[in-house]
Protein backbone atom coordinates (compact mmCIF):
# COMPACT_ATOMS: atom_id res chain seq x y z
CA UNK A 1 0.00 0.00 0.00
CA UNK A 2 2.74 2.29 1.10
CA UNK A 3 4.56 1.72 -2.19
CA UNK A 4 1.28 2.35 -4.42
CA UNK A 5 1.15 5.44 -2.51
CA UNK A 6 4.33 6.92 -3.62
CA UNK A 7 3.47 5.22 -7.19
CA UNK A 8 0.58 7.73 -7.53
CA UNK A 9 2.53 10.83 -6.31
CA UNK A 10 5.28 10.29 -8.67
CA UNK A 11 3.33 9.95 -11.43
CA UNK A 12 1.19 13.16 -10.95
CA UNK A 13 3.91 14.58 -10.20
CA UNK A 14 5.63 13.95 -13.39
CA UNK A 15 2.23 14.83 -15.76
CA UNK A 16 2.18 17.68 -14.00
CA UNK A 17 5.89 18.38 -14.98
CA UNK A 18 4.46 17.38 -18.06
CA UNK A 19 1.81 19.70 -18.97
CA UNK A 20 3.27 22.77 -17.48
CA UNK A 21 2.77 26.00 -20.22
CA UNK A 22 3.20 28.58 -18.27
CA UNK A 23 6.28 30.57 -19.74
CA UNK A 24 8.33 32.86 -17.47
CA UNK A 25 7.94 36.53 -18.58
CA UNK A 26 11.16 38.37 -18.78
CA UNK A 27 10.22 41.62 -16.63
CA UNK A 28 13.35 43.82 -18.62
CA UNK A 29 11.99 46.25 -20.51
CA UNK A 30 12.30 45.78 -24.40
CA UNK A 31 14.79 48.14 -26.11
CA UNK A 32 13.07 50.24 -29.08
CA UNK A 33 14.81 49.86 -31.84
CA UNK A 34 12.61 52.35 -34.65
CA UNK A 35 11.47 55.85 -33.73
CA UNK A 36 8.65 57.72 -35.51
CA UNK A 37 9.53 61.25 -34.64
CA UNK A 38 6.88 64.65 -35.90
CA UNK A 39 7.68 67.99 -36.19
CA UNK A 40 5.87 69.66 -33.11
CA UNK A 41 7.60 72.77 -32.54
CA UNK A 42 10.78 75.28 -32.55
CA UNK A 43 12.91 77.38 -30.52
CA UNK A 44 15.38 80.10 -31.54
CA UNK A 45 17.93 79.91 -28.75
CA UNK A 46 20.04 82.22 -30.03
CA UNK A 47 20.87 85.49 -32.46
CA UNK A 48 24.65 87.10 -32.52
CA UNK A 49 25.14 90.27 -34.96
CA UNK A 50 28.24 91.78 -35.28
CA UNK A 51 28.34 94.73 -37.50
CA UNK A 52 30.99 97.51 -38.66
CA UNK A 53 32.50 99.69 -39.03
CA UNK A 54 32.95 99.13 -35.30
CA UNK A 55 32.70 95.98 -35.07
CA UNK A 56 29.81 95.86 -32.44
CA UNK A 57 27.48 92.95 -30.98
CA UNK A 58 23.99 92.62 -30.52
CA UNK A 59 21.28 89.91 -29.78
CA UNK A 60 18.73 91.28 -32.16
CA UNK A 61 15.25 89.41 -31.71
CA UNK A 62 13.69 86.98 -33.93
CA UNK A 63 11.98 88.92 -36.41
CA UNK A 64 16.13 90.38 -37.51
CA UNK A 65 16.47 86.38 -38.40
CA UNK A 66 13.53 86.44 -41.46
CA UNK A 67 15.34 88.73 -43.46
CA UNK A 68 18.14 86.25 -43.69
CA UNK A 69 16.53 82.69 -43.17
CA UNK A 70 12.97 83.34 -43.95
CA UNK A 71 11.62 79.90 -43.66
CA UNK A 72 13.26 79.13 -40.34
CA UNK A 73 9.88 78.86 -38.43
CA UNK A 74 9.34 75.59 -40.47
CA UNK A 75 12.28 72.67 -40.47
CA UNK A 76 12.73 70.94 -44.00
CA UNK A 77 11.82 67.47 -42.62
CA UNK A 78 8.46 67.09 -40.88
CA UNK A 79 9.16 63.52 -40.12
CA UNK A 80 12.41 61.44 -38.91
CA UNK A 81 12.81 57.78 -38.42
CA UNK A 82 15.56 56.29 -36.20
CA UNK A 83 16.86 53.68 -36.72
CA UNK A 84 18.93 52.33 -33.72
CA UNK A 85 19.52 48.90 -34.59
CA UNK A 86 20.73 49.85 -38.14
CA UNK A 87 22.38 52.61 -36.98
CA UNK A 88 20.44 55.05 -39.81
CA UNK A 89 18.21 58.17 -38.92
CA UNK A 90 16.11 58.95 -42.22
CA UNK A 91 14.69 62.90 -42.74
CA UNK A 92 11.45 63.09 -44.54
CA UNK A 93 9.88 65.94 -46.28
CA UNK A 94 8.06 64.18 -48.14
CA UNK A 95 9.65 65.24 -51.66
CA UNK A 96 13.37 65.16 -52.96
CA UNK A 97 14.62 66.82 -49.74
CA UNK A 98 14.07 63.20 -48.09
CA UNK A 99 17.88 62.04 -47.01
CA UNK A 100 19.14 59.17 -45.10
CA UNK A 101 22.46 58.78 -43.27
CA UNK A 102 24.46 56.32 -41.04
CA UNK A 103 24.63 57.73 -37.76
CA UNK A 104 26.40 56.89 -34.32
CA UNK A 105 24.24 57.91 -30.69
CA UNK A 106 27.08 59.01 -28.11
CA UNK A 107 25.15 59.45 -25.21
CA UNK A 108 22.00 61.61 -26.21
CA UNK A 109 23.87 63.24 -29.13
CA UNK A 110 23.18 61.99 -32.52
CA UNK A 111 25.94 62.16 -35.09
CA UNK A 112 25.66 62.00 -38.79
CA UNK A 113 28.49 60.78 -41.51
CA UNK A 114 28.51 63.56 -43.86
CA UNK A 115 30.45 63.30 -47.41
CA UNK A 116 34.18 63.10 -46.35
CA UNK A 117 32.59 60.83 -43.67
CA UNK A 118 33.11 63.35 -41.00
CA UNK A 119 31.27 62.75 -38.20
CA UNK A 120 28.69 65.95 -37.64
CA UNK A 121 26.71 66.44 -34.74
CA UNK A 122 22.88 67.06 -35.55
CA UNK A 123 20.77 67.14 -32.41
CA UNK A 124 19.84 65.28 -29.34
CA UNK A 125 17.95 61.46 -28.78
CA UNK A 126 15.96 61.87 -25.24
CA UNK A 127 15.14 57.99 -25.17
CA UNK A 128 13.10 58.25 -22.11
CA UNK A 129 10.72 60.06 -23.04
CA UNK A 130 10.83 59.46 -26.92
CA UNK A 131 11.62 63.20 -28.08
CA UNK A 132 14.50 64.23 -30.97
CA UNK A 133 15.80 67.75 -31.02
CA UNK A 134 17.35 68.88 -34.53
CA UNK A 135 19.65 71.68 -34.44
CA UNK A 136 20.36 73.95 -36.94
CA UNK A 137 22.43 76.87 -37.70
CA UNK A 138 22.60 79.64 -40.27
CA UNK A 139 25.57 81.67 -40.39
CA UNK A 140 26.41 84.67 -42.69
CA UNK A 141 29.08 86.86 -43.25
CA UNK A 142 29.63 89.86 -45.61
CA UNK A 143 32.48 92.10 -46.49
CA UNK A 144 31.93 95.43 -48.05
CA UNK A 145 34.78 95.69 -51.04
CA UNK A 146 37.66 97.05 -50.18
CA UNK A 147 40.07 99.55 -51.92
CA UNK A 148 42.98 96.74 -52.19
CA UNK A 149 40.81 95.42 -54.89
CA UNK A 150 39.17 92.83 -52.75
CA UNK A 151 35.37 92.70 -54.11
CA UNK A 152 31.93 92.32 -52.47
CA UNK A 153 32.14 88.66 -50.00
CA UNK A 154 29.29 87.36 -49.13
CA UNK A 155 28.57 83.89 -47.66
CA UNK A 156 25.43 82.30 -45.99
CA UNK A 157 24.93 79.14 -44.95
CA UNK A 158 22.22 76.47 -43.05
CA UNK A 159 23.72 73.07 -41.86
CA UNK A 160 22.97 70.90 -38.95
CA UNK A 161 24.62 72.05 -34.97
CA UNK A 162 25.22 74.98 -33.46
CA UNK A 163 27.43 77.77 -34.15
CA UNK A 164 29.95 79.51 -31.97
CA UNK A 165 32.33 82.48 -31.86
CA UNK A 166 34.90 80.31 -33.34
CA UNK A 167 33.31 79.37 -36.02
CA UNK A 168 32.13 82.41 -37.25
CA UNK A 169 36.04 84.68 -37.15
CA UNK A 170 39.29 83.27 -38.99
CA UNK A 171 37.82 83.52 -42.28
CA UNK A 172 36.44 86.62 -43.77
CA UNK A 173 37.51 88.44 -40.02
CA UNK A 174 39.96 87.43 -38.03
CA UNK A 175 38.29 89.21 -35.13
CA UNK A 176 35.37 92.11 -34.88
CA UNK A 177 38.65 94.68 -35.13
CA UNK A 178 38.52 93.94 -38.61
CA UNK A 179 35.26 94.90 -39.53
CA UNK A 180 35.68 98.39 -40.69
CA UNK A 181 33.18 99.26 -42.96
CA UNK A 182 29.25 100.29 -42.47
CA UNK A 183 28.33 97.18 -44.21
CA UNK A 184 30.48 94.46 -42.65
CA UNK A 185 28.60 92.02 -40.87
CA UNK A 186 28.82 88.42 -39.23
CA UNK A 187 25.30 87.27 -38.25
CA UNK A 188 24.76 83.12 -36.65
CA UNK A 189 21.42 82.24 -35.27
CA UNK A 190 21.05 78.77 -33.54
CA UNK A 191 17.34 77.03 -33.70
CA UNK A 192 16.10 74.23 -32.22
CA UNK A 193 13.71 71.81 -33.65
CA UNK A 194 11.55 69.57 -31.25
CA UNK A 195 9.70 66.28 -32.57
CA UNK A 196 7.96 63.77 -30.76
CA UNK A 197 7.07 60.22 -31.12
CA UNK A 198 4.22 59.59 -33.50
Amino acid sequence: MKYSFYAVMISLSLISCGNNDNTIEDPRPVDKEMYQFEFKSYAVKSTILYRGSSGSKSMPDESYLSSYWSLYKEPAWKKIFLDVKNSSIQLIAGNSADITYSMKIINDSVLINDKDSKLIYIGDFNKENSTFTLKRTLQYMKRESRSQGNALTIIQNVSFGTTQYDNMFGTLFTTPSDMTKSEDRVLWSNIEYYYKKQ
